[in-house]
């Protein structure tokens, strides 16, 4: 605990009260020397109105708006007693203003103060509990992050190697296997690439997961779309799908990361389609507020209204791998993505009848 007040006994009396509490307390003379404790590390301050002068005010405001999001530093302001006026009651309002502050009317009642106090010191221990349980969350998203990476990495090359032999294995010895071996053949390579999917999907969560938060460059988002629908070019055409691209925005977002949203939602349009009919798809865009919202509908076979939120989840199909290929994870590293860029994804539908996907993202 920091005490400053220059002015009269009231230093002594609260070092004195606190110290009787067991508090470790710590008397400074002026604005500049609480500073410089409370950049050292203290966990709240007691402060005498009169030495908040408006130099000092705008020292510790500086100094406010430089504390990491956890911190919310606890300050107690001694204050003069007597009829409020509207002087008084400024000076209240620009007390609050600088944040955690709370105000004591003179003359000091030692149960008040140790009430004020430890309260204060409540609070400051909670966030320094906050701040701990974020900095374990960080390592443990970093480390779950390394794991993906060195999981799709390391576990590839073995699975490389059985691809390769299952490969030689059907063509030198194809022949001589019976109906029941090229079945179990065919499962082994099938498997394979499914499993290679799975790794490719899982790295490409991990690298959405570590996308810094940082604002980016504006770009032209029908660059990331085109971009888009070249990878998904072949699909299109066999399915013979109808796509209508409405006027697109320019927004804030990388456009690999862009392009990889598009990317997963028209592939799902295209895979999800009715078997009577051919995909029509929609592309359209409109602003809300500072974001823009992207919409990709269909007339597919829908998400039943059960399922609206779970297909988000990772490994989530709706559907066996038989019916309709995948991993699962497209969807979720599409969440991942548009929540990095502090936006949101959400899905209308009803089974039989399309869907409409749409995600913001920030203009």
């Amino acid at each position: 605990m920091v005490i400053l007040a220059p002015v009269g006994r009231d230093a002594a009396l609260l070092a004195r009260t606190l110290s009787a509490l067991e508090i470790d307390t710590t008397v400074t003379k002026d604005a500049s020397t609480l500073m410089e404790v409370l950049t050292e590390g203290a966990g709240a301050a007691i402060i005498a109105d009169e030495a908040l002068t408006s130099a000092a005010l705008k020292v510790l405001k500086i100094w406010l708006s430089a504390q990491p999001p956890w911190s919310d530093m606890p300050f107690i302001a001694l204050t003069s007693s007597g009829v409020s006026t509207r002087e008084s009651h400024l000076r209240a309002r620009e007390l609050q203003a600088l944040g955690n502050f709370t105000l004591i009317e003179r003359p000091v009642r030692p149960d008040t103060v140790e009430s004020s106090v430890r309260a204060a010191l409540r609070a400051r221990m909670r966030q320094y509990e906050i701040r701990s349980r974020q900095e374990a969350l960080v390592q443990a998203n970093a480390d779950l992050e390394q794991f993906a990476h060195s999981a799709s990495h390391d576990l590839r090359e073995p699975l490389r190697t059985v691809g390769v032999y299952s490969d030689l294995l059907a063509r030198d010895y194809g022949n001589e296997l019976d109906e029941r071996g090229k079945e179990f053949l065919n499962l082994i390579i099938r498997s394979v690439s499914r499993m290679d999917a799975l790794l490719g999907d899982l790295l490409s969560y991990a690298h959405a997961s570590s996308i810094s938060g940082e604002e980016v460059p504006p770009i032209p988002s029908n660059r990331a779309l085109e971009a888009a629908l070249k990878n998904l070019d072949g699909s299109i055409l066999e399915s013979n799908a109808k796509i209508s691209i409405a006027e697109m925005p320019t927004v804030r977002m990388r456009e690999s990361h862009l392009s990889q949203i598009f990317q997963n939602l028209l592939g799902n349009a295209v895979k999800y389609r009715r078997e009577d009919r051919a995909p029509v798809i929609e592309i359209s865009a409109r602003k809300s507020g500072s974001n823009w919202i992207f919409t990709i509908a269909d007339n597919g076979i829908g998400v039943p209204a059960a399922y609206e939120e779970a297909i988000f989840g990772i490994f989530q199909r709706l559907h066996t791998d038989n019916k309709y290929s995948g991993t699962g994870m497209g969807l979720a590293i599409c969440k991942r993505i548009v929540e990095r860029y502090h936006g949101q994804i959400w899905v209308e539908s009803e089974p039989g009848d399309g869907a409409r996907f749409s995600f913001s993202i920030p203009g």
